[in-house]
């Protein structure tokens, strides 16, 4: 591999690699065929890979890829800080390797941060693929309820995480907000996200930008099942709403913005089946914003928390065989 140098590029690609054999090579593929000739760079940052990653990313010869491997992992926060730390573009992404964007990605969002020196972060669409790349879900994957374009998005971000991460592109003094990602905190995209959206506007491109794929490996659904994703989002809300920014914004909007959290968390937990933490999420949520209680569905799936999964799912049969015969 090339350890050639270029001048400071226009773009920084960081990607975050760990045991992804699979799919790496799509998603250095997508970005090496991006249109548009702007001038950019890779960094992929490895977290100790145990399995063939590592062959696949040196079988690249091009001059704009560095490759930087931990000697032992880190976790998920450790490497999204050393890949934003190695970048030295304008601009920044940050794609997980086994995610993959489309091929004028770039030709979308580059003019957009050019032309509104106000916006410090762009996003898109996303599609939804399965373990082989197949597309399952095309587009309007991404529910922002219509909000203005540009704009700042604080609040609405605060009550859900709809950003797809590998659609995002920021101007590299906006992620500073939010570097270092704290110790721990490896469900970093909504933390570096809400970081850079009490400065600077967002920009959304209605278009599919990246393929985010599903699979049983998928961190998101880890950080379900060990509830290190509650406690990060706790975490992140209590910092938020303790700074000065925006803060009459803020006061209007925190009961909703807790209830809404704690609703998120409880439907996630009885999916799940962990259905002790989503009955707890469950209240908590009615207590944060009472109307969720005169809701059918939360007090049906609240109700489904004490009798049990197996019980819950017979009712369900039950319920749809009545509402047949009438």
């Amino acid at each position: 591999m090339s350890t050639h140098i270029s001048s400071t590029p226009l773009v920084s690609f960081t990607v975050t690699a760990y045991n992804t054999e699979k799919y790496i090579a799509e998603c250095l593929d997508s970005i090496f065929t991006q249109q548009g000739n702007y001038d950019f760079e890779v960094v992929v940052v490895d977290d100790a890979s145990t399995d063939g990653t590592e062959q696949i990313v040196r079988s690249y010869t091009d001059y704009r890829l560095r490759y930087i491997r931990h000697p032992q992992n880190k976790g998920a926060f450790a490497t999204v800080n050393r890949g934003f730390q190695e970048a030295r573009g304008q601009f920044v992404t940050r794609i997980d390797s086994d995610d993959r964007y489309r091929s004028d990605f770039l030709l979308t969002v580059v003019p957009i941060l050019q032309k509104y020196p106000q916006v410090g972060l762009v996003y898109g669409d996303i599609a939804m693929i399965d373990p082989q790349g197949k597309i399952t879900a095309p587009s309007g994957n991404v529910q922002r309820q219509n909000l203005p374009t540009p704009g700042n998005e604080l609040i609405p971000l605060l009550e859900k995480n709809y950003l797809p991460a590998p659609t995002t592109i920021a101007r590299k003094e906006a992620w500073a907000e939010g570097l270092p990602v704290p110790p721990g905190f490896d469900f970093c995209d909504w933390y570096l996200s809400t970081s850079i959206a009490k400065k600077w506007d967002f920009y959304y491109c209605d278009q599919v930008l990246a393929d985010y794929r599903v699979h049983p490996q998928n961190h998101h659904r880890s950080i379900i099942l060990d509830k290190t994703g509650e406690s990060i989002i706790f975490q992140v809300l209590k910092q938020v709403f303790s700074e000065t920014e925006r803060q009459d914004e803020k006061s209007k909007a925190k009961s909703r913005v807790y209830g809404i959290n704690y609703l998120t968390l409880a439907d996630q937990y009885f999916g799940a089946e962990m259905l002790d933490d989503a009955r707890r999420c469950y209240i908590k949520a009615i207590q944060y914003q009472l109307h969720f209680g005169l809701h059918s569905d939360i007090l049906i799936h609240l109700f489904g928390t004490l009798v049990g999964q197996k019980v819950y799912e017979q009712l369900k049969i039950v319920a749809k065989q009545v509402l047949k015969v009438r």
